[in-house]
């Protein structure tokens, strides 16, 4: 084989090559998702102008190095770090202007999937919108909800999952086998819920569990304001507070000094947000757990 002929089977060589990287790469980007409604959502390439309507949604893709793609968010998202300065704040999603968000080209919109938003996802669908719907009530569902957005946008999230399930498993292997004695009776409120407290099926109760405390509502469920006959009652050993609350300290010592959270100083106010479905999240297992069992996790402390 003379010089010229080699030569000329190398570039073919080349060329297909190239054009299998080509459409392994295309092929990388198209993907189906299925969302919380048990609705698969097809896209042919990974969606380049995303709006996001819930803060949660947001964090995650600003986790994912992927903020740039961001055109439109709603107004819980409208101050988070890492957005782009031209990203459009839309507002509340109750009031969402359809106009508005047509005119931003969206290739994706991610939203709750609250039944409150039924027919605004219907109506942003029949307009040739392609929607996804989450609604993680889980730790657990977090991670999955962290998975289905890289996948949509290509991104792997693999190594950032992996990574927050490492530190919930560092905390939960130490608190799985307390027993109800062993935990650490806690009273939280939230004031991202206007001050109302949690009861079971929620994320902050079972965050609550997992870094060794008792909620002392357990046999409640879902959000709700407490009396404050029922929280002395209960004598909480912690009180936890998101920071945002409009009360301080003062107000929780003088409200329930009988209790035995404010008898050994135990109050404490947790970074509003983390108890959330977000990447955060970790931050605040991480929290309760030093506090509700400051003895099984002195790593934490400061």
């Amino acid at each position: 084989m003379n010089k010229k002929s080699l030569s000329a089977i190398l570039v073919v060589a080349i060329l297909v090559l190239a054009s299998l990287a080509v459409a392994i790469i295309f092929l990388q980007e198209k993907s189906t998702v299925t969302d919380d409604r048990g609705k698969s959502v097809y896209f042919e390439e990974a969606p380049e102008r995303i709006v996001s309507l819930g803060s949660s949604f947001t964090e995650i893709i600003i986790a994912l190095n992927e903020g740039e793609r961001l055109v439109g968010v709603d107004y819980s998202s409208a101050k988070l770090e890492g957005l782009p300065e031209d990203v459009l704040d839309l507002g509340k999603t109750s009031s969402l202007s359809m106009e508005t968000l047509i005119a931003l080209e969206p290739d994706c919109v991610i939203i709750w999937n609250f039944n409150m938003y039924g027919r605004l996802i219907n109506d942003m669908e029949e307009k040739g919108l392609k929607v996804l719907a989450f609604n993680p009530k889980t730790v657990d569902d977090i991670m999955v909800t962290m998975d289905r957005i890289g996948t949509i946008m290509g991104a792997n999230a693999t190594a950032l999952v992996d990574k927050m399930q490492a530190r919930v498993d560092a905390v939960v292997q130490k608190t799985a086998d307390l027993t109800d004695d062993q935990r650490t009776k806690i009273y939280l409120e939230l004031a991202s819920k206007g001050g109302q407290t949690v009861g079971n099926n929620t994320i902050s109760s079972e965050l609550i569990y997992m870094a060794g405390g008792k909620n002392i509502f357990e046999n409640g469920t879902g959000y709700w304001l407490a009396d404050k006959e029922s929280i002395v009652h209960s004598n909480p050993q912690v009180i936890v507070v998101e920071d945002s609350s409009t009360r301080d300290e003062q107000y929780f010592r003088g409200a329930y000094e009988s209790t035995d959270a404010v008898k050994a100083g135990q109050i404490y106010f947790i970074d509003a947000g983390t108890l959330t479905t977000s990447p955060r999240v970790v931050d605040a297992l991480e929290d309760l757990a030093k506090w509700l069992q400051p003895e099984l996790f002195p790593e934490l402390l400061p």
